[in-house]
């Protein structure tokens, strides 16, 4: 076992522990004045019933599909079968994967909702000190669930694999463990569904009453929909959100492993299954750091001090990535895989500003072509649309092509395909950092609602719409 895997544990402890001083930290924050509190009071009931009825539901379900997967795994597995291992075996392991993943998805789901909810009352009372203090408020609201995902992930992989004999066959028990994924998956795709289908209705619902019929603004206390409207925020962008990328690191660090088998029966070194373990430990290090010196200037856009954040965090990775390379792989072929990965990271992070941020030419097009009435707005927004996933779409498939082929150049059979998932980790390094980003979408719309419902001040009203504008661009971030 490679000396530098203890890192590993160690990160993920580390970052459990990270993501409640955070938490404590915003708790501890002031909440307003009581017509703050009594509004968010009711956003926090509104979305804590719908979560209880939803993942009571996904609980059921999940323990049927459950059984389901571990009878047909066990029915069905004798056919290719694990070498030392019977099919009952394999089915009953990959039942209890299923769950573990399951439940490990669920409580992100949760503990990110929570603590969103109650960040969003503080960040809309730190707006009425300063943007600093709002915005340290709505990042690190959202840091708590960024953290507690990526971290989780890496416990409940790194715990399932050792527990199925990662030790002793490390060849066999990243396949075993492909049910955690499964698990994860599975509640990621109601929780996500569900939350977004409740946040669209209720924000066209509210939009549709206010605006269009009785001609009020935005968030207006008139208006009785606003409050499903924000509960909506938290239950969709924050809940549903949390589980799916939940899923998305987790089966990420599996599909890694399962390619660092081919290279493991060419070398016989374990280190090749478990390096993405140790480059995700490293990813949480450098995303702890470049959260916590986010500092915002008074004047400026908020995203220039989020942007300073994760570029502290990008070279962090890099650094992370080349001692994990030389440490465990000792391959520079497969360092510039990791590179192109990290780079990759930021190239979709500057597609996304440029194509979201109002301050870039292709919001104002749409803005102008709203103008002319609602026609010409879904003509420019369809095509902005367009260009903004096929500028994405060429990002990644030059990474994939210029990985595979560094992979390739390393000599190491199999390291092709190695080298696509070496670069996949690199991209998601900073993970931790951009879930905190766009859960500070939420955060920052929800404050803005509290703000506008509670009769806050024009001064007051001005940092938060601001914020909101930035919360819609790292909502799109993911």
């Amino acid at each position: 076992m490679p000396g530098i895997f203890w890192l590993v544990p160690v990160a993920g402890l580390v970052t459990v522990v990270f993501a409640i001083m955070l938490a404590r930290n915003v708790l501890r924050a002031d909440a307003g004045t009581p017509k703050m509190k009594e509004i968010g009071d009711m956003i926090f009931e509104g979305a804590w019933a719908f979560l209880k009825r939803q993942y009571s539901t996904i609980g059921i379900l999940s323990l049927v599909v459950a059984i389901i997967i571990g009878v047909l795994v066990a029915l069905l597995g004798g056919q290719r079968g694990i070498e030392g291992m019977t099919p009952f075996g394999i089915g009953w392991r990959t039942a209890v994967a299923f769950l573990v993943g399951a439940l490990c998805s669920g409580v992100s789901g949760f503990v990110g909702m929570y603590i969103a909810v109650k960040s969003n009352v503080r960040c809309a009372a730190g707006a009425q000190k300063n943007l600093t203090r709002a915005v340290t408020i709505a990042l690190r609201g959202g840091a708590v669930s960024g953290f507690l995902i990526t971290a989780l992930s890496l416990i409940g992989v790194t715990a399932i694999f050792f527990a199925f004999g990662g030790a002793t066959k490390p060849e066999i028990a990243p396949h075993l463990i492909v049910g955690f994924g499964f698990g994860a998956s599975f509640v990621a795709l109601f929780a996500q569904l569900g939350g977004g289908i409740y946040t669209k209705a209720a924000d066209m619902g509210a939009d549709l009453v206010g605006k269009v019929e009785a001609g009020i603004p935005e968030d207006d206390p008139r208006n009785a929909a606003v409050i499903a409207d924000l509960v909506g925020d938290n239950v969709g962008d924050c809940a549903g959100r949390g589980a799916d990328l939940f899923e998305s690191t987790a089966a990420e660090n599996i599909g890694a492993m399962i390619l660092g088998i081919v290279a493991y029966m060419a070398t016989h070194n374990v280190a090749w299954i478990l390096f993405p373990l140790v480059v995700r430990a490293f990813g949480l290090f450098a995303s702890m750091i470049g959260i916590l010196i986010v500092r915002a200037k008074e004047n400026e856009n908020a995203m220039n001090a989020l942007n300073r954040g994760y570029f502290v965090a990008i070279a962090l990775s890099i650094i992370g990535m080349a001692i994990t390379i030389y440490f465990m792989l000792g391959n520079w072929w497969l360092f510039g895989a990791g590179v192109v990965g990290i780079l990759t990271s930021v190239a979709i992070i500057y597609v996304t500003q440029y194509y979201t941020e109002s301050r870039y030419k292709p919001v104002k097009e749409i803005a102008e072509a709203s103008k002319t009435g609602p026609a010409t707005n879904i003509v420019i927004g369809m095509s902005v649309g367009y260009e903004t996933t096929l500028a994405t779409a060429v990002v990644i498939g030059v990474a994939l092509l210029v990985s595979y082929w560094m992979g390739s150049l390393s000599g190491v059979p199999g390291a092709g395909a190695f080298g696509t998932a070496v670069a996949t980790m690199g991209m998601l390094m900073t993970c931790p950092y951009v879930l905190s980003m766009d859960t500070f979408g939420p955060i920052t719309d929800n404050a803005n609602g509290i703000n506008e419902m509670a009769g806050a001040g024009k001064d007051v009203r001005k940092i938060t719409d601001r914020l909101d504008a930035v919360g819609n661009t790292t909502k799109a971030l993911t």
